[in-house]
Order: structure tokens, then sequence, then C-alpha cells
């Protein structure tokens, strides 16, 4: 048998009797825990063999745990459910406030849901070589568990969070040609399913996509949607893989323009903004955010910016420039003479932002009622549509 003890910041029983087939009533009981993370045992590493999921370092999830745990562990244990535990034992010592936890049989007792958050937590700590974690980690505590109530627990437990449509969309192969089209050196940048390496998530890039599909103009709609519902523009790329796959031999261009609007844009607007109407810097703007200590990578472009730009901000930018596209043998092309990051170079897209984003930021100064602003979107389009054809015109 192996046992532990734990100093526990609370602990709380909760005695409602869970079904059992048992007749006699067996005690399968369920207990809550705050503990310090410094109290989490690396044993549990060995303790695994009840999780569904493998744990992992690599991904969107395990990433995001690594992140509070090292710049935020004050908030730990209100950001992370934490870890839910099967136990063959388990004794409260109210006065001393210590907790001890027993397991028998791998087969039934150890980490049920949270390895993740487990291989985090014991990654940190050897990154910290000894100088000990802050925060706290939440604990669930299940005992007198047996037979398929193990496996059962365990299935709803992970199947809480269920698997991303991404990764049901890679698997079936929804986003081969996309791969195809915009290559290997971009492609590798890209998350297309769960806990892949990668800079760029996939479900972005259909949302950029989704902003830049002139369709959406002929209907006489904004693709606010592409900004605000980015499970739902998967859902539509899944229903209807044509309308996007029509904006496909653009999509390299896209990446880059996304990358390039964020690079060009806060400099362009310091350096031009006072006449054109606007005023102040491009940092003062509500939401933007300036960390020249940690840059944000733009890794489409192998650029670093200071600027942390809310998305808000950009989508209707690029968005925009679906008004220079024309159709060419049923597929969406650049109109002639266009080369969007010339343009975005030359500071189209931040007058474009002028014209039509900064009054909305003005007007709410709030980033994510901006990016669902649709008069902002119609405007950043009329602005570009007027370049366009100044451009077009003789």
């Amino acid at each position: 048998m192996y046992s532990c003890y734990l100093h526990a910041e609370s602990f709380s029983r909760l005695f409602a009797q869970l079904p059992t087939d048992d007749p006699a009533g067996r005690n399968l009981r369920r207990y809550y825990a705050v503990v310090p993370i410094t109290e989490v045992p690396a044993a549990w590493a060995n303790w695994l063999e009840v999780n569904a999921r493998d744990s992992s370092d690599k991904g969107k999830v395990p990433t995001a745990i690594r992140s509070t745990l090292s710049e935020k562990p004050e908030w730990f244990a209100a950001y992370n459910r934490g870890l839910t535990v099967s136990a063959s034992l388990i004794e409260w010592d109210n006065k001393a406030k210590r907790l001890e936890l027993g397991f028998d049989d791998p087969e039934y007792h150890g980490v049920l849901d949270g390895g993740h958050t487990l291989r985090a937590i014991l990654d940190e700590r050897d990154r910290l070589n000894g100088e000990g974690q802050a925060g706290f980690c939440n604990l669930e505590i299940f005992t007198g568990l047996e037979g398929a109530e193990v496996p059962g627990l365990v299935e709803a437990r992970n199947t809480s969070k269920q698997v991303a449509s991404k990764s049901l969309m890679n698997l079936e192969g929804a986003f081969d040609a996309l791969k195809a089209a915009i290559g290997h050196a971009k492609g590798n940048l890209i998350t297309w399913k769960e806990n892949e390496e990668g800079q760029f998530d996939v479900r972005e890039l259909i949302g950029i996509l989704t902003a830049l599909d002139p369709s959406s103009v002929l209907d006489n709609t904004q693709p606010v949607i592409a900004y605000s519902g980015k499970e739902a523009c998967l859902r539509r790329f899944k229903a209807n893989p044509a309308a996007l796959e029509k904006l496909f031999g653009i999509a390299g261009d896209a990446l880059e323009m996304w990358d390039a609007i964020q690079w060009r844009l806060p400099g362009q607007y310091n350096d031009r903004g006072a006449g054109t109407g606007a005023s102040g810097k491009f940092g003062a703007l509500k939401g933007v955010q300036q960390t020249p200590k940690k840059p944000k990578q733009l890794p489409f472009i192998g650029r670093k910016t200071p600027y942390h730009t809310p998305t808000g901000y950009i989508y209707p930018v690029l968005s925009a420039f679906r008004a220079m596209l024309v159709e060419e043998n049923g597929k969406w092309a650049w109109g002639e003479g266009i080369n969007p990051l010339t343009l975005i170079e030359e500071g189209v897209a931040t007058e474009i932002f002028i014209r039509s984003v900064r009054e909305s930021i003005n007007n709410y100064r709030n980033p994510n009622r901006t990016g669902k602003d649709t008069q902002a979107w119609t405007s950043a389009y009329q602005a570009a549509r007027i370049m366009y054809l100044e451009r077009a015109l003789p």
C-alpha cells in the first residue's frame, strides 16, 4: 500500500449517499481539499494508470496550465479544476490540518483526472529547483469506488471536455487541402489538433478565411462571426467546405497579412496618426499592451513586436481586404496589380484602421465590443473598396 501525508488549507466531506449496487450500503464517499502546490506528491506520477489520457507538456492546455503556474500562481486554484483522485484510505486530522491518503491497487486508485495538471506542477517544481511554489491546488477525492464505477467515472471526467472539433476534423482529413495550399513551412506553425506543437491555431486560420470571404458582401452582411465564433466558423466550414476552398489559394497570404498588420500598424499609427485625424499613441489605445521584455512572436513573417493588439481590432481591418478580391475560374484571387503585403507596408491597413476601427475604440473603449461592431467592419470594408477603385481606375 502507498500512503502520503499532505497539509491542507481546507477540507470538506460530502456524505450524500452515492448510488451503488451494494445492498449493504458501501461507503462510497466524496471529499474536497485545497492543498498548497508544494504538497502535491511527486509519487502520484506513478499512479496514473486509471487516467484515460496520457499526460502531455505540449499543446494549448498544458501551455496554459504552465503559464498560470509561473505567472499567476495565486490564481491557480481558481483557474484550474485540479486533480481528481480515487483512494483506498482517507484520514483527516483537523487539529494538525493534515490529510492522509492511501492507494492500494493501481487499477482502481490514483489520479483519475488532471494528468496534465499534475505533470505541469511537477515540471514547474523541477524548474524552480527547490525554490518553492506559490499557490494552491484543488483535490476531489473519492473512496470506495469498485469495478466498473472507476472506468465509468474516468470516462465521464475525461469527456467533460469533449475532443476538440478541430481534432476530429483533422482526423477526417478536412484540412488536408488547406495544408497542401499553404505548404509545409507555414503548416508546421499551425496546431491542427489537440496537444500538437504550433504557434497558431487552425481555428484562427479558418476565422481569417471566413473574414476574407467575399460572399459575405454578396449576402449584404459582415463576417463578424470570424471574430466572435471560431467554433461556429469550423462548423460552417465542415458543412460547406467549398465556400472557403475558393480562398485556399490566398491562405498563405492571409497568414502573412495577419502578422504584417500587427507589425506595421503600431509604428505607422504613431508616425502618421496625427496627420489623419488620430490622436495619441497606439500603445495608449484601450486594450493594447506594450511588453518590450516579452515581445509577441509573429511566426509567419519572422518578426517580434512589443505591442499586443486585441484581435478585435485586427479582424475588421484584415476583412476589409476582401474588397480587393476578384473571382477567377471559380477561385478568389487578388485584383490586378494588388499585392496585399505591399499595401500593408505602404500604410493601407493603418489608413483603414484610422478611418473605421479607431472610432469604434473611442466609442466603446472595449476591444471585444469593437470586434463585434458591425459598423466598424462596414466602414473598414468601404474604405478598402474606395482605395481599391482609386487604384484600379485609369
